[in-house]
């Protein structure tokens, strides 16, 4: 795990917020994209990036309002987000074409940038992000709207825990099967010192106000249709009400609105793949982005890293 145990973090103004990019690897190594979730931040890929076999620069962003990026004070529209991918891209990586792994909202953003510049996108795997919940289609823009306008009055504060430990307890008590050991470490880098000898968390708890802006899926499949690159869908067992993973069909459906898709499934896995089969989650990355064609992807589940494994030889970049 030579130059994976641990990270480092630059700023970079992007489109007037500042960003913090984090490196796991080598400036020299082959680059691979890492885009993380809603009210998470790019520590969150930690474990995963550990399992990664080989030699990749992992770039990670906090998105604006998440981790120790910037927050903003215009609300966090979807489209804001795809629109800071897409200067940083340009920033980083000009004119290059990636590739992308994207949990939840990340994976999202990332296959609609696929869609709008399919050019700098050479491979995407998304973990657990097929589009908005189910709940939020057709979003209540009355609410969204109405949210928005109280945002400038709200104290945008969370509530404190007594220490990492409690904040451990609140990842553990959402996430059941995730270990200890990693609920305390997400917890360490997830938080900050409250003044008060507490912890709280550090992404902006206004986020969601004004997230929605793609409102049906039928938008969701304009933006699909231009995508060239393969795309891995790794799905969970998301329990979740409204997941799109737990309506019968709602994949299905979804699947069929995106060219070149592969889709597996890990068993026992939530919704934070990353967190709960990282080695799998990363050997699966990995081999797609070598070879998206190999057959391993037409099994529709797999269990364990030996199966990808017995596929054929180790992945390369």
């Amino acid at each position: 795990m030579t130059g994976r145990a641990s990270s480092r973090t630059e700023e970079v103004d992007v489109r007037g917020i500042r960003y913090s990019v984090r490196k796991w690897g080598s400036d020299s190594a082959a680059p691979i994209i890492f885009l993380h979730g809603t009210q998470d931040s790019s520590i969150t890929f930690q474990f995963m990036v550990e399992q990664l076999r080989g030699d990749w620069c992992v770039v990670a962003p906090d998105w604006r309002g998440h981790g120790h990026s910037q927050w903003s004070n215009q609300g966090y529209w979807f489209h804001d987000f795809v629109a800071d991918l897409a200067v940083l891209l340009d920033i980083l990586f000009p004119g290059q074409a990636l590739p992308f792994v994207g949990h939840s909202m990340g994976g999202n953003i990332a296959s609609v940038y696929a869609g709008l510049a399919p050019e700098r996108v050479a491979r995407c795997v998304s973990l657990d992000g097929f589009g908005p919940l189910t709940s939020m289609v057709p979003a209540n823009m009355r609410q969204v709207l109405t949210r928005l306008l109280a945002l400038p009055k709200l104290a945008r504060t969370h509530a404190s825990y007594p220490g990492i430990d409690a904040a451990a307890d609140r990842l553990m008590k959402k996430n059941p099967i995730l270990a200890r050991h990693h609920a305390m470490f997400l917890a360490e880098h997830s938080t900050a010192d409250d003044g008060k000898g507490g912890r709280r968390w550090i992404f902006d708890p206004s986020h969601q106000m004004s997230l929605p802006s793609l409102h049906t899926m039928q938008e969701w499949a304009d933006a699909w249709a231009d995508i060239t690159a393969p795309v891995l869908w790794i799905c969970s067992e998301d329990k979740r009400p409204f997941a799109p993973t737990a309506v019968p069909g709602e994949l299905d459906r979804r699947a069929a609105m995106m060219p070149r898709l592969k889709r597996v499934l890990i068993p026992g896995t939530g919704h934070n793949i990353h967190h709960d089969s990282p080695a799998l989650a990363a050997r699966l990355a990995e081999r797609f982005i070598a070879d998206p064609d190999d057959p391993v992807f037409d099994r529709r589940v797999i269990r364990k890293v030996a199966e990808v494994d017995g596929a054929g030889g180790a992945p390369s970049t």
